[in-house]
């Protein structure tokens, strides 16, 4: 739960995919290759601007998704995982952890703990959301972040480009000093999602299997703990 809030954390205060069908792509590999950026982040010109124009319209696409992530958290040599599985549909989502569960009504946000069996709610703005579709944070950091493409990566049948983001000015409320989107090339869908805070702390997201556009059981929008 500490995780989840402060990958949430760094999601909001900083103003998430990729899609094939039965499928999956490569993870890409935390590493000095694709973690130091080949090129500095600085001012977007016109081919980064053109790239982020790509990635909404390509996320416009998306009405329905389901998707696989995998949570990463702590240093390079010693990181912890966290998988989560995600549904989306229109303002309705449900998040699947190993040891809680998060549904969107449409009205409410509801917290399962697998653990405790307690059950908790909020009506606040669902934050959450954006673990599935990242989108609506990523909009505001071109704003609040100098952003350009810095690189990238082939990794046989895929190319994927990196873009990274830095603050234009320093965020007292805020300990990432980098955040870093990988974008596959051809179809301008997020892969991975990193913040790298200036201590070395690290927060990854990976996405995988994600089907967009498919229909998705209401039942599983509804808090059911039978």
């Amino acid at each position: 739960m500490k995780q989840l809030k402060t990958i949430l954390l760094l999601l909001s205060i900083s103003c998430l995919l990729f899609v094939v069908t039965a499928k999956e792509i490569p993870s890409i590999p935390i590493d000095e290759k694709t973690e130091i950026a080949y090129l500095p982040p600085g001012p977007a010109n016109p081919a980064a601007r053109a790239m982020m124009d790509s990635i909404y319209q390509r996320y416009d696409e998306f009405k329905s998704l389901k998707v696989d992530m995998v949570l990463t958290t702590g240093y390079q040599n010693n990181t912890a995982t966290d998988t989560i599985r995600g549904f989306m549909d229109g303002q309705k989502y449900r998040l699947e952890m190993p040891h809680q569960d998060i549904i969107h009504d449409g009205k409410k946000v509801w917290f399962y703990d697998k653990q405790s069996k307690k059950v908790s709610n909020k009506v606040d703005k669902p934050d959450e959301a954006n673990f599935i579709y990242p989108i609506n944070t990523i909009k505001t950091w071109e704003n609040a972040f100098s952003y350009s493409i810095t690189g990238e990566l082939d990794l046989g049948e895929h190319t994927f480009v990196k873009m990274s983001f830095i603050p234009k000015t320093n965020n007292p409320d805020s300990d990432s000093s980098q955040i870093n989107l990988f974008i596959d090339k051809h179809n301008f869908q997020i892969l991975k999602i990193t913040f790298l805070q200036s201590n070395g702390y690290i927060h990854m997201l990976d996405y995988h299997d994600l089907e967009a556009n498919i229909k998705i059981d209401p039942l599983l929008f509804v808090l059911d703990i039978s």
